[in-house]
């Protein structure tokens, strides 16, 4: 009874998640302005995040080399 029971809590969770992810399409246009700040703010962030996790590991390794 369990497994039937974690099964459909699976089955929901998953059905859940796709519902959401059909909302999000990114080559849709963005008509609300507060969504497409936020869109390319995000774009941004994501771009640099691993120019700048890079730039610290090479900082701190300087540093600790001195």
């Amino acid at each position: 009874m369990t497994f039937r029971r974690l099964r459909l809590g699976i089955g929901m969770l998953i059905g859940l998640a796709v519902a959401q992810a059909s909302f999000a399409c990114a080559v849709c246009s963005v008509t609300n302005d507060g969504a497409r700040y936020a869109y390319y703010g995000t774009t941004a962030f994501l771009t640099l995040l691993p120019l700048f996790m890079i730039g610290g590991v090479v900082y701190y390794i300087a540093k600790k080399g001195r």
